[in-house]
Order: C-alpha cells, then sequence, then structure tokens
C-alpha cells in the first residue's frame, strides 16, 4: 500500500484528504490534509465517534455509519456524497470512497478518500435551480422554446412549445411540415422573417397566428435569433413562442370596439349638427312666417304668407323623414350576420331598379367568382349596392350609355368589393373631403338628397368595414369598399 508521505504528495495538491483504517482492530489514522482542513481537532481516543458528532452533519451519519461498518466487517466498499464542517465551521461537499489496497500484504487496511466536490455540487445546484425557475415561468407564461437547423431544415422543439401546440411530448416535427404550424394567412410573412434571420441575421420579434395539431388557430408573440459558429457562418434559428391568444383576442376585441365607438360617435355629431341646422332652419322660417302674419295688413299679404307656411311645411316634412331613413337604416345593425351572396344581394337591388335600368339603357357587369359571399347583414349590402348603382345611373356622363362594373376580391387576407361607372366623375380636390357628408351633391339632378353615400358610408362602417373613392371628371368614378 502506498505509505503517508506518497498519498500526501499525491493528493494534497488537488484538496484530497484521506483515511487509513485497519480493519482488524478498526483503528484509524487521518492524514495531515484532513486534520488540517477540520482545524486539528482534539479527538480523544475515538475518532470515528467525533468524526460523526462533530464533522459530519447530522443527515448522512446513519448512512456513513452503514457503509463504515460493512466496508470494516464485510470488505463491502462504498462511495457516497456527504457534507463535513470544516474549521471555519461551514459545511462543504465531499465525494467518500475508499481505495483499494493494491499490496496483498497489506490487505488488512483500507483506505477512504475525502475528495472536495463541493464547487462541482454548488454548480450543479446553480443549473437544477436555474432549470427549475426556466421551467416554471415557461409553463407559468405559456413560453416555449425552438430550434431550427438552416442546413437541415430540422426543427426541434422543448416540451412546452409541444404542449402550445396540443402535441404529444414524444412528437417530433418534421423539416417539411415547416409552415404545418402555421396560419395560411400568416405564410408570407413567416416565410420572409425566417428567411432574413438565415441569410442576413436579422432577428425578429412578431405577433402571428399558428395553428395546433388540431387546426385551432391562435396567435403567439414569436422571436427569433440566428446562431452562429466559429468562422461566423448562421448555422440555426433559436427562439421562443408565447400563447398571447387571450390577450390578443382581447386586445383586437377592444380595438374593435373603440372602432365602433368612434364611428358611432362621429355619426352621432354628424346626425346631431344635421339635426340642429336642418331643423333650425325650417323652425326659425316658420317662426319668421308667424311673425309676418302678425304684421301683415291686409287678408292678400297673408295669403301668400300662408302659401310659404306650407312649402315650409313640406320641406320640414322631407327632412324629418331623411332623418327616420338615416335611423331606419341605422337600427338594421342589431340584426345578426349571416353569409350572403353577392348575386342574390345584386338581383334584389335591379329587381328594385328595373324601371330605371331600362329607362337609361344602363348595363352592370358583375363578377363574383373571386368572392361569391360574405358573413353580413343582407339588408345592409342590398343598401349598399342600391345606392352605388343609382348614383352610377344618376350622375351619367351626358350621350354615354352607363355602365357600371361590378366586382369582388380578396387581397392580403380582406375582402373587397368595387363598383365603378363610366359617369360623370367628381373633382376630388374640390369635394374630396364632403363626399359622405349628409346632404352633400356635386351635381345638379332633381332626384339628389345628399344622404345616399352619407348612409352608405355608416352601414360600412358600423360593419368594421371602411369605403374609399377614386374619380376623374367626365371619366368615371370608382367606390373601395373594405369588408
Amino acid at each position: 500500500m502506498l505509505n503517508d508521505l506518497q498519498l500526501n504528495s499525491i493528493l494534497e495538491d488537488f484538496d484530497v484528504a484521506y483515511w487509513k483504517i485497519n480493519l482488524l482492530t478498526k483503528e484509524i489514522s487521518w492524514s495531515e490534509h484532513f486534520n488540517y482542513l477540520i482545524g486539528n481537532p482534539d479527538t480523544g481516543n475515538d475518532k470515528f465517534e467525533y468524526f460523526l458528532d462533530n464533522i459530519l452533519h447530522k443527515d448522512y451519519r446513519y448512512d456513513f455509519r452503514e457503509h463504515f461498518d460493512n466496508l470494516t466487517t464485510r470488505y463491502k466498499p462504498f462511495n457516497a456524497e456527504i457534507r463535513l464542517k470544516l474549521e471555519n465551521g461551514r459545511y462543504r461537499w465531499f465525494e467518500c470512497r475508499n481505495l483499494k489496497s493494491r499490496d496483498k500484504a497489506v490487505s488488512d487496511a483500507a483506505v477512504l478518500l475525502f475528495v472536495n466536490i463541493h464547487q462541482a455540487k454548488r454548480d450543479q445546484y446553480t443549473i437544477e435551480e436555474n432549470f427549475f425557475y426556466y421551467r416554471e415561468t415557461a409553463e407559468m407564461t405559456s413560453t416555449g422554446g425552438w430550434y431550427l437547423d438552416v442546413n437541415t431544415n430540422a426543427v426541434y422543439w422543448d416540451n412546452v412549445t409541444k404542449k402550445i401546440l396540443d402535441c404529444p411530448m414524444d412528437y417530433e416535427p418534421h423539416p417539411e411540415d415547416k409552415m404545418r404550424f402555421y396560419a395560411a394567412d400568416h405564410h408570407e410573412k413567416v416565410e420572409a422573417m425566417f428567411k432574413k434571420c438565415s441569410k442576413f441575421g436579422i432577428p425578429f420579434k412578431v405577433e402571428i397566428k399558428m395553428r395546433t395539431l388540431h387546426n385551432r388557430e391562435f396567435w403567439v408573440r414569436a422571436t427569433g435569433k440566428p446562431v452562429y459558429n466559429a468562422d461566423q457562418e448562421i448555422i440555426g434559428i433559436r427562439g421562443v413562442y408565447q400563447d398571447i391568444d387571450e390577450q390578443k383576442t382581447n386586445e383586437l376585441n377592444l380595438q374593435n370596439s373603440l372602432d365602433i365607438i368612434a364611428s358611432q360617435n362621429s355619426r352621432l355629431f354628424n346626425f346631431a349638427h344635421i339635426v340642429s341646422h336642418q331643423l333650425r332652419s325650417h323652425s326659425s322660417n316658420l317662426s319668421l312666417i308667424a311673425q309676418l302674419l302678425r304684421e301683415a295688413r291686409t287678408a292678400e299679404d297673408k295669403l301668400d304668407l300662408l302659401l310659404n307656411v306650407n312649402d315650409i311645411s313640406e320641406n320640414l316634412e322631407e327632412a324629418i323623414s331623411e332623418l327616420n331613413e338615416v335611423v331606419t337604416k341605422q337600427n338594421n345593425l342589431t340584426k345578426e350576420r349571416q353569409l350572403v351572396k353577392f348575386t342574390d344581394a345584386l338581383d334584389v337591388v335591379v329587381a328594385s331598379t328595373s324601371s330605371l335600368i331600362k329607362r337609361e339603357n344602363a348595363e352592370i357587369i358583375a363578377e363574383f367568382d373571386k368572392l361569391n359571399e360574405i358573413n353580413y347583414i343582407s339588408e345592409y349590402l342590398e343598401s349598399i349596392l342600391l345606392n352605388l348603382i343609382t348614383n352610377a345611373i344618376k350622375y351619367k356622363f351626358k350621350g354615354r350609355r352607363p355602365v357600371i362594373y361590378i366586382q369582388t376580391y380578396k387581397e392580403n387576407g380582406e375582402n373587397y368589393l368595387e363598383v365603378s361607372d363610366n359617369g360623370m366623375g367628381i373633382d376630388l380636390d374640390e369635394h374630396g373631403d364632403k363626399m359622405f357628408g349628409m346632404y352633400k351633391t356635386f351635381h345638379r339632378h332633381p332626384e339628389a338628397n345628399g344622404i345616399g353615400l352619407f348612409i352608405t358610408k355608416n352601414q360600412v362602417e358600423a360593419m368594421g368595414g371602411s369605403i374609399s373613392v377614386t374619380s376623374t371628371v367626365n371619366i368615371g368614378t370608382t367606390f373601395k369598399i373594405k369588408f
């Protein structure tokens, strides 16, 4: 067996202490380094019991005694991690294991090594603690990690990502399924952000729609950063997904509600302005006539004034009727949306305006093959088409057969309706800011009342859409509606 000097010279530099144990007498001798670590205490006659009572942490005393007895009575080797109290009163981690003797002449002795593993143990605890916090944080915030190998297109997910995507824990994504878990209308955006990151190292942090394994669409916040090798070549993209579906849905609903409220406030303000000005005008005229009647001296003068009262009364009735029409159109918003075919809505409008169409020899061309139906209120869609078609016929270019071209289509995930004509057109530089105001007219026509486009704009916005116009004088006008 190695002598003391040999053991000390080999082990002390590595912060390794040892015991030498006589297996016949159970006598223990401690190395100088072991004595140094624990402060060279006065142990009395029984070093083992002193070690158990004063140096070894109490949590390990029972097991250590068992191991020691097995070693000294049955020659059974052992290896255990224990905590020892050193000279400074602090506990440190050591690995305790017996060193087998290669000297057959002294096989009645054993050596126990005490290897300092405190730093390694602390590092292990730190890693385990950090992983625990990472795992708990990821679970609490629904945030999962992922990695994309840009060379092989292999994708790696952690368990939280699999949970977010409703995948079993043993599910392994395939390279060919790279776009499988993204909503179809976001494929172009996703491909662009991965391309920029993998080719040019541009990181991304976006809100996109993904799909679970069972095709449920939901919102996530996706973050990705390039991973470089030693040659500064991009070899992968590492990132996280955070499920923000509830938050995003609430945000969109809130924004939609705010838009509706803003639109309603605008309409209410406009309506109140119209009521106050239009009705006040008629009221002022009536007051003036009443005053003149009181001051009239002849029956002939009074008769003339009474004729004016009749005109004012008719104008007042017409104004109230128009305001009532606006209110009636707005009340349709309480109805539920349903799938409405554009051809059905157009047929209703054509049937109701057939005499006007025939009289003016108007031609209506409709193309609904790219978008043939929409989830809408049928009365609104019919009213929108009615106002735009009748306006196109009313304001035709003199001597030119009115042609109205109607088309629907999808663009960037949005639904659109366009109604174009070859009529008189509108000078948008002069009238653009007044296009959709109530009682605003831009051409002389006996049937012009200035409420058709006002009602159309309000109906479109009440359903969460928008309307815009392009026009060229003497060439024609196009109204574009985004649903």
